[in-house]
């Protein structure tokens, strides 16, 4: 009554009705919604005459109306009408067009499929046979109407109807155990053979639902699946379903007599040779063209799904007449429906019945001269004209088939993967005819064809690498080496850019460098079997013969051929990993040829300094190549393509070669001199050519260059060593002073790129550590040096701090900063900044509520907490940094709004428990702290949920690291006692999240694993106190499956082991989920047939 009055306003927003057990009030409303839901235009144009279908009349609340009913019991009887009548429940209103009649059987067959798979506890088991019946029933009407539709040549959408009620009827068998499934329905073949598809679409699905993982069994228990899968495998169920799939083949072929003849006799056939040119036995000759395509796609469907899923007998296979069949099949164009699908189906055995198995040796005997006729090996070739004598898979090349090429590349590829360890085997089996087929697919020019080939070429690498003994891999190896050197030469071809790539899209280039990386891969893998000097002799080699065949171009033609140029330095920079660093025949060439390169190709340039780069250490030993090399590099910064790559080349080459310092200094201070002569002109340096992340490669290059030579000349003059350091400091020193003077506007971005330089300082400018030997005045002291310099720039930083509170980036650089600053000026060095970096921490974290800084506070107690003169220190900041997010995080809604915040304060709490525990554990903090994790345990927030199970697993775990101390002292025994005080006052909540994450109604993200998880925290509490939280785990748990919380209450009552106690928690909330699934509804009434 309250809806009917509420829609009686027009303005009010209608509500919903409730849902009725009675289907015959329920169908109608369920009508409605589904004409509002597919046909809108429909529904807009009828004008509701009362509160009900007002309420249908909006699309949203119908959607919802839907939804919440495909989970009711009410639901089987109501779909099972919709599925019957056209017009059920609807007689006030005209018959429903086509269209509309298909999306409500649609709807019905999709509600039953899900039902079936979830639901099945809401009917009683009395039931269970008519709503069998009933499925079936469906089925056959349906797939009738969907075969007499195509044999009337008039349209139909029936199969996409069949092929849901045949999964429907596919996950009902197996909820019942029907493990005569197969045989029963095959009955109804015998009297329709014209539903064959539709049949043979139901037996695919029949595997698919049982490995599908979405069953939701009665018992609650994936074991009872063990006898229906042990049907599977037999002559009850894959025996039945491969005779169904050879006759439907027959049928469809018009060979039935023939072929029964011939599968009788196929090994006497066999033995006598009785094979046509093509390699198949006889009966089996192309008359594809005559086949109903729709038969062989059902039929290739079929054995899809089950040779994936179902671990069927080889012997099954290997005697089957579809074997040859489906080899035939590919011998037609790949333009005929079914080609892609028996592709599918070819390679889906191979991977399933691989070589590294001893009872597939039979079908792997089958199958292999198949694969390989399709390749042309062994085949008759007679070298005919117009294609006569070629293979499939050369016919494909020669034609550029593209689908032909990608199918034959596949099984090719996958079969050399499959019979791997036939490959790599003692036995002499002509294994290299196998390599090379493999080879002849990964030589096609299209990059993703020849792209499947890649993952076989690593397990061939890694499977000859681990060959024993040593002689008999080097054996092996050089019996493939010609092969391999074939392949690099193909594989540096297919690194070529494509022509016209200069006006790609930067999405499109970034796809072809990624499929570049994986070619390169493959190239530096063969280095570890052939030797890195090797392979690149192998690719310098042609680089030298493109450059003489560019060079003898017309001049305006050259700057256009520099793809295979680029190629090749991409293959030779992919090498650098095993190349020595006196290599003298290539990389001489390659480093001279590069300052001579054109400068108006961005690609080719950017290729050329990563070479640089990746060849830093052959340029420290040969550093006459260096001086043309530097000014290459630092034009290239300009350059926006290659600055990228130029500025990571100057920082590997400053790192390894000492030669460069004062070059590299003199190009630093002119980025520095070009950076602030822009900013003068009023820019904010936001624009400035050489982005904040390439100038920090560069000014990291130049930190090591001048950290070199400090070291390698300890002699040298105090001013000059001064010198280089203010060189690199003062510039960053008056830039902080300009951004933090209060008259400056400066942007977050601004601010966190002078942090950004001034952490570079810290962390690359390596200057000798003091010690009790050295004393020198000519040794700088990296901690004073560090220390200093933070002094002069705090005030600056403090200020800056300040500008932007609440900007996360600049809050994130600066706390990076002071972070590295501890590590690298060492803690006991830095203790004169603790007090007022702990100061800035607390203060400007209570202002921004920014997690960087909690982060920071962690970084201290790691590096303080351990010494006992800093414990009162740490603490005070943990209870100041505390009481700020008790102040802001009151509610679950301001938890949820700073998930950062809480998975920082929790990782803290938990760092503070695990180093320096004593004043946390005596205070009344750590109840609050206990408090405050039981509301964040509720938080659907992966990384928030991970630190506060952290805290609670390390405070569980220390409680029982005293009780274990059997030396422990007065001050061990006081903490004891507060922690079990703690726990017994504020322990219950935490358990009771703890079960209800369990049961799945709160966030489960670390069950079992790592630092911090639930089954860790209960694991501790067990040990801890097992009779209390036997008191408090009980209650919450009444909801769960018995059998369930049996077996896992019996775990914690019997103190198993941990990995045991991990085990029995995965399986407890898998029941769990399982049994989740099933309450949206209760028990429905019997499932009755209309």
């Amino acid at each position: 009554m309250s809806s009917m009055n509420t829609t009686s306003n027009p303005c009010s927003t209608p509500e919903l009705p409730p849902h009725s057990s009675d289907p015959n009030i329920e169908l109608p409303r369920v009508l409605l919604a589904l004409q509002t839901v597919y046909a809108p235009s429909l529904s807009s144009t009828t004008t509701p005459n009362d509160a009900v279908a007002n309420a249908f009349s909006r699309r949203d609340l119908s959607d919802r109306y839907l939804t919440s009913f495909q989970r009711l019991p009410v639901a089987w009887i109501v779909c099972d009408r919709l599925l019957l009548s056209p017009h059920a429940g609807d007689s006030s209103h005209p018959p429903p067009d086509a269209m509309s009649l298909q999306q409500r059987q649609f709807f019905a067959a999709q509600t039953l499929h899900s039902k079936c798979q979830s639901d099945v506890h809401q009917l009683p088991p009395e039931s269970l046979g008519s709503l069998r019946d009933s499925l079936s029933a469906h089925f056959t009407r349906h797939a009738s109407e969907s075969v007499a539709a195509a044999m009337e040549n008039r349209p139909s959408s029936a199969r996409p109807l069949v092929t849901r009620l045949g999964m429907a009827l596919a996950a009902l068998a197996v909820q019942l155990n029907w493990t005569g499934v197969f045989q029963d329905v095959s009955q109804l073949l015998l009297t329709r053979p014209e539903l064959t598809c539709a049949v043979l679409e139901l037996f695919r699905s029949v595997p698919e639902e049982v490995g599908s993982g979405r069953l939701v069994l009665a018992s609650g228990e994936d074991d009872d699946l063990t006898e229906f899968r042990t049907v599977l495998r037999s002559e009850r169920g894959a025996g039945v379903v491969l005779a169904l799939c050879e006759e439907a083949v027959r049928r469809s072929c018009g060979y039935r007599q023939q072929m029964e003849k011939q599968h009788d006799s196929r090994g006497e056939a066999m033995e006598g040779g009785d094979v046509n040119p093509s390699g198949y036995p006889s009966f089996i000759t192309p008359t594809h063209h005559n086949q109903d395509v729709a038969t062989t796609e059902a039929v290739l469907s079929c054995l899809q799904s089950w040779i994936r899923i179902v671990d069927m007998p080889p012997s099954l296979l290997q005697h089957s007449i579809l074997l040859p069949w489906m080899f035939e099949y590919l011998l037609t164009d790949s333009a005929n429906g079914g080609y892609e699908m028996a592709v599918d189906v070819v390679v889906e055995l191979l991977r399933s019945y691989t070589s590294e198995r001893d009872e597939n040796s039979g079908l792997i005997t089958a199958i292999v001269p198949k694969v390989m006729t399709l390749g042309g090996i062994g085949s008759v070739n007679s070298g005919g004209q117009e294609g006569r004598g070629l293979s499939p898979f050369e016919k494909a090349i020669r034609e550029e088939d593209e689908d032909g090429m990608r199918g034959y590349c596949r099984i090719f590829t996958e079969m050399g993967e499959a019979y791997l360890s036939l490959i790599l085997s003692h036995e002499e089996l002509n294994q290299e005819v196998l390599v090379e087929l493999v080879l002849k697919c990964a030589s096609i020019p299209d990059k993703e064809i020849a792209g499947i080939t890649l993952h076989f070429w690593y397990k061939f690498v890694m499977g000859l690498e681990d060959l024993e003994p040593y002689e008999y891999r080097q054996i092996k190896i050089d019996t493939f080496a010609p092969q391999l050197v074939r392949l690099l030469a193909i594989f540096t071809s297919l690194l070529r850019f494509p022509v016209g790539v200069e006006d790609l899209s930067s999405d499109r280039v970034d796809d072809i460098e990624g499929i570049r990386l994986y070619f390169a891969d493959t190239l530096e893998d063969c280095c570890r079997l052939l030797g890195g000097e090797a392979v690149l002799q192998t690719v310098g080699g042609p680089l030298q013969e493109e450059c003489r065949r560019v060079s003898s171009l017309p001049a305006h033609q050259q700057l256009s051929q520099w793809h295979g140029i680029e190629a090749y330095f991409y293959a030779i920079q992919a090498l650098s990993m095993y190349v020595p660093s006196d290599e003298n025949r290539v990389m001489p060439f390659v480093m001279g040829l590069i300052p001579q390169l054109p400068p108006e190709v961005p690609l080719l340039r950017a290729t050329a300094c990563q070479t640089v780069g990746r060849y830093a250490s052959w340029l420290g030993n040969h550093p006459s190549y260096l001086q043309p090399l530097l000014p290459y590099l630092a034009q290239g910064l300009s350059i926006p393509r290659c600055a990228s790559a130029s500025a990571v080349a100057i920082r590997e080459i400053s790192e390894r070669c000492s030669s460069l310092d004062d070059a590299l200094m003199q190009l630093y201070d002119g980025i520095v001199v070009a950076r602030e002569q822009h900013r003068a002109a009023g820019s904010t340096g936001d624009d400035f050519i050489l982005d904040i992340k390439n100038e920090l490669a560069v000014l990291e290059g130049v930190c090591k260059a001048v950290s070199n030579k400090l070291k390698n000349h300890p002699s040298l003059n105090s001013e000059v060593m001064n010198g280089y350091i203010n060189r690199l400091v003062q510039p960053i020193i008056a830039n902080l002073k300009v951004l933090a003077s209060p008259g400056f506007s400066s942007s977050p971005k601004q601010l966190s790129s002078e942090i950004c330089r001034l952490t570079v300082l810290v962390q690359h400018l390596i200057l000798p550590r003091a010690s009790s030997y050295q004393q020198s005045p000519n040794t700088l002291n990296r901690s004073d040096f560090i220390l200093s310099l933070m002094r002069e720039t705090w005030p600056m930083l403090d200020v800056i701090s300040q500008k932007h509170p609440r900007d996360f980036v600049l809050s994130e650089k600066l706390c990076r900063l002071h972070k590295h600053a501890i590590r690298e000026c060492g803690p006991p060095a830095y203790t004169p900044m603790l007090d007022s970096l702990i100061q800035q921490i607390v203060a400007n974290f209570s202002q921004s509520l920014s997690s960087p800084y909690l982060y920071l506070a962690s970084v201290c107690i790691t590096e303080y907490g351990r010494n006992p003169s800093h414990a009162q220190q740490m603490f005070n900041m943990v209870a100041n940094l505390s009481s700020a997010v008790f102040q802001t995080l009151r509610t679950t809604e301001d938890f949820t709004a700073h998930p950062d915040v809480v998975e920082e304060f929790f990782y803290m709490a938990g760092r503070m428990m695990n180093i320096c525990p004593d004043l946390l554990v005596q205070s009344n903090l750590l109840n609050s702290l206990l408090q405050c994790a039981a509301i964040g345990m509720k938080l659907s927030h992966r990384d928030a949920n991970k630190g506060t199970l952290n805290f609670l697993e390390s405070t569980v775990s220390y409680s029982l690291q005293l009780r274990s101390n059997r030396a422990a002292d007065a001050n061990d025994h006081a903490n004891m006692a507060a922690l079990e005080r703690a726990i017994v006052a504020d322990g219950q909540p935490l358990v009771i999240n703890l079960a209800q994450a369990l049961l799945g109604e709160l966030p489960a993200s670390r069950l079992d694993s790592g630092s911090g998880s639930i089954a860790g925290v209960l694991f501790y509490l067990n040990q801890l106190c097992p009779d209390l939280l036997m008191q408090w785990i009980q209650p919450p748990l009444v909801s769960a499956p018995e059998h369930a919380k049996s077996a896992f209450l019996g775990a914690l009552q019997n103190r198993v082991t941990r990995d045991e106690f991990n085990w029995s928690v995965r399986k407890f909330t898998s029941v769990c989920e399982r049994n989740r699934k099933r309450q949206a509804g209760t028990s429905g009434d019997e499932f009755r047939t209309s």
